[in-house]
């Protein structure tokens, strides 16, 4: 693991150094009006599409034994935050949780990999 922990963070690293660097030729951001509240984007249905997503996605990390620590408390917190009517926070979360079962099982496909090569 410690051969792929290096470049996963130097790149991680960089595309975010990147992201964040402005640049000469780029407008600048502004914000918007303090007395405007954001219009929630996310509905009901797609909260709990995210979620069940999300669950089928940590299922699969299970399913190989690479279930991450904290997937399944981002799953809860985004079926709170749908209890709650917060479909935008619970949609996030439950993307979040998703990518993380997602990148659980292709850890576990790069370890599988590398084992199999040391034999």
């Amino acid at each position: 693991m410690k051969k792929y922990l290096l470049p996963v963070c130097a790149a991680a690293l960089l595309a975010s150094g990147c992201a964040s660097s402005p640049t000469a030729s780029a407008p600048a951001a502004t914000a918007p009006a303090a007395s405007t509240p954001a219009k929630p984007t996310a509905t009901a249905e797609q909260a709990s599409a995210a979620i069940a997503a999300a669950e089928s996605s940590q299922a699969e990390a299970a399913k190989v034994g690479y279930e991450w620590r904290d997937t399944g408390a981002l799953i809860e917190d985004a079926k709170k935050a749908a209890a709650d009517n917060d479909f935008d926070r619970a949609v996030a979360l439950a993307t979040k949780a998703e990518h993380q079962g997602k990148l659980a099982v292709a850890q576990h496909a790069m370890e599988a990999k590398r084992l199999s090569e040391l034999k």
